[in-house]
């Protein structure tokens, strides 16, 4: 989260709606990937921890994938 915050801050010039939009999924995806992380390690059964684990995967991902798109 508070890559994305200096995000916002230290690349202004390149504020364009596409840009901002692309960074809030962004921030809504590494979101996510805290929730899921959080609830894999206080999963006590393992069909949960499975679930939260692959969705932690997923969406750090995806997080990936937006800070590629973002960097340009």
């Amino acid at each position: 989260m508070a890559t994305g915050v200096w995000n916002i801050v230290a690349e202004q010039d390149k504020n364009t709606g596409s840009y901002r939009t692309t960074l809030i999924v962004k921030l809504a995806v590494v979101a996510v990937a805290g929730v899921t992380a959080f609830l894999h390690a206080r999963a006590r059964h393992a069909a949960a921890l499975a679930v939260f684990g692959a969705l932690t995967g997923v969406s750090a991902l995806g997080a990936l994938l937006l800070g590629v798109l973002l960097a340009g």
